[in-house]
């Protein structure tokens, strides 16, 4: 009978072995369902935080942007009595 699924080889350390042994034992799960979780969970939180880093980056041209220097300035006066609103703030005015 063959697989539907291609098999991949991959070499682990033998510590994350051990761990993933325990893991699937403790679980009732097969050493290959842990890896195949663990992979498309990572791969699915990478690909959406390179989305999202795409959507920033792009979004540079559209939004409006200011200086760090303005920002720390900014949130220097939270939690004074002095403590600026975003409306008050000396930021752009097409941020507020």
């Amino acid at each position: 009978m063959t697989s539907a699924t291609p098999a991949t080889t991959v070499r682990f350390a033998e510590k994350t072995r051990v761990d993933m042994d325990r893991y699937a034992k403790l679980t009732k799960r097969s050493r290959s369902y842990i890896i195949n979780e663990a992979v498309e969970s990572y791969l699915e939180d990478r690909i959406a935080y390179l989305a999202d880093l795409d959507a920033a980056v792009a979004s540079i041209d559209t939004q409006p942007t200011y200086s760090a220097e303005t920002v720390f300035g900014w949130m220097k006066t939270w939690g004074t009595k002095d403590e600026k609103s975003l409306a008050e703030a000396d930021l752009p005015a097409s941020v507020k």
